[in-house]
């Protein structure tokens, strides 16, 4: 079931290790994550790629502060500016909602930085469906706000105790930042490499 009602454009490629990642956790208990929403397109493919499995209602949590705020890139301590403003806020909250609707989903979106998010949820998430219910598991998470060593590594820290066997990370922009470094602490961790390409990566949890 693919209905494009409202275009949630990506900015990367290989948009295929993402979507075979959200295929391959079916079974596994949790919710999907993606850090560094943008304009919605990462979130589109992890959705469309669990319904294409038949693998309905779970919850997506989308994480991105906007505002135009300082963005860190790569392990030098650059700083840049990106076009991560809060009209492209509002543009990704209408169509995401609007395009998931009426589909076997349920997408919560956080508008505050990943650390924030880190402070305030580290306890679970409430989700509300007919009951109240904490949610303090992953699936799945994608990796896509800043990419940076020094900010990757507390990220993963706060999902990998959070996960059980099978669930997937997957890493967009590796080039951008020692990704050797970080691929050898998720294997020391009993992660395993799926699947590498120029631009993602993602590995299982073992």
């Amino acid at each position: 079931m693919i209905l494009n009602i409202v275009d949630l454009p990506g900015d990367s490629l290989e948009y295929e290790t993402l979507f075979e990642a959200a295929r391959a956790i079916k079974g596994v208990p949790g919710m999907t994550c993606e850090l560094g929403v943008r304009r919605g397109g990462g979130s589109k493919v992890i959705i469309e790629g669990c319904i294409s499995n038949d693998d309905h209602w779970r919850t997506h949590i989308c994480v991105d502060p906007y505002g135009n705020i300082d963005y860190p890139r790569g392990d030098e301590g650059e700083i840049i500016h990106q076009d991560y403003h809060n009209q492209m806020r509002n543009d990704c909250l209408k169509n995401i909602y609007a395009m998931y609707q009426d589909w076997p989903v349920n997408v919560l979106f956080f508008v505050m930085e990943d650390v924030e998010f880190f402070k305030r949820f580290g306890d679970g998430v409430p989700v509300y469906n007919e009951h109240k219910q904490i949610i303090n598991q992953y699936a799945l998470v994608h990796f896509d706000g800043p990419h940076a060593s020094h900010i990757l590594y507390p990220e993963i820290d706060f999902f990998k105790t959070r996960v059980q066997s099978g669930a997937m990370f997957v890493f967009d922009d590796i080039l951008e930042y020692n990704h050797d470094k970080v691929e050898e602490y998720l294997l020391n961790d009993n992660w395993q490499l799926v699947k590498k390409g120029q631009r993602k990566a993602s590995y299982k949890k073992l």
